[in-house]
């Protein structure tokens, strides 16, 4: 199945070409957007399972909002920290729902637009509206527009934008809520896909030394060492489990066609740093398929016997 990312290079028809060509636009501003700081919240920590220090923070990628299931990340967890707590760094990573609807309910006027007068008039019309929508979170920008329609090209483009910057946000929240806890002192960070760079900005805003460890898996994040010499320099204790694959066609298409990344990301490369004590580059193209093949019990096992606990 193609993933959301991919397909920038491929021929498309008039609409898709809409599309990509929008993304393309937006996303080659690589730099963060200002920062204007919240009053509410970000984030949300929700406790998995109860157990030991250190506690252990899963943080899970693009369009996982709605996604309460961390089954995949236990499968993980357990093999390297079987005993400890676990808790879910729930932030606004966008729902593909929210793409396909306005609010709570599915825009009337975007269904006369997107769909044939019998099925506007059908009652289950909204319900076939939103499982097309759910369907395509495992598509291409291209692939969304054409099954759900064509109104769905701003609102993506719209929704990627809102993604990136929410990052900034939960990064933030995330160092505020470890600091004011101090159950949470020396806890260790687990990051898959864009919830990579969301622990990358929580290093960034953290005090020194109060996260040990930080995985990064499939990392949407830059590897330059611009990114990350700073956080090395200023988290001494801290050591990052960097595991990029070369199978992962997801970050590639979207590197490669020049839209997404002004460098590349970690989940393509090592990171850019000499210290092989305080940062480990494991190349796991060998134990992982894919993007979506990161979160898994046997890269729990290659973590452990490779690192340790």
């Amino acid at each position: 199945m193609t993933s959301l990312f991919d397909s920038f290079n491929a021929p498309e028809d008039a609409e898709a070409n809409q599309v990509r060509e929008q993304l393309k636009a937006l996303l080659t501003q690589h730099g963060d957007p200002e920062f204007i700081a919240r009053e509410s919240a970000s984030i949300t920590l929700a406790t998995v399972r109860e157990g030991l220090s250190p506690c252990i923070l899963v943080i899970n990628g693009y369009l996982s909002e709605e996604g309460e299931e961390v089954s995949d990340w236990l499968s993980v967890v357990d093999e390297l920290f079987p005993q400890n707590k676990v808790v879910h760094v729930r932030w606004n990573a966008g729902d593909i729902i929210d793409i396909a609807c306005n609010g709570d309910t599915v825009n009337e006027d975007s269904l006369n637009q997107d769909m044939t007068t019998a099925d506007v008039n059908d009652d289950k019309a909204a319900d076939k509206w939103l499982a097309a929508a759910k369907v395509a979170s495992d598509m291409s920008p291209a692939g969304i527009a054409a099954l759900i329609g064509g109104l769905v090209a701003d609102k993506l483009v719209g929704h990627w934008h809102k993604s990136f910057n929410e990052t900034l946000h939960a990064g933030r929240d995330l160092a505020k809520a470890i600091e004011d806890d101090e159950r949470l002192h020396g806890a260790i960070l687990m990051g898959y896909s864009l919830g990579a760079k969301v622990a990358c900005q929580a290093l960034k805003n953290l005090d020194a030394n109060k996260v040990s460890v930080c995985y990064l898996l499939a990392g949407a994040v830059s590897a330059e060492s611009a990114q990350w010499l700073p956080i090395l320099r200023k988290h001494t204790a801290l050591r990052i489990i960097n595991c990029y694959s070369d199978n992962d066609d997801v970050l590639k298409s979207a590197n490669g066609a020049g839209t997404i990344f002004a460098h590349t990301p970690v989940g393509l490369t090592e990171i850019e740093h000499h210290d092989t004590q305080q940062v480990i580059n494991l190349d796991v193209s060998a134990f992982s398929s894919g993007h979506m093949h990161f979160k898994n019990e046997r890269m729990g096992k290659i973590l452990a016997n490779t690192v340790g606990r």
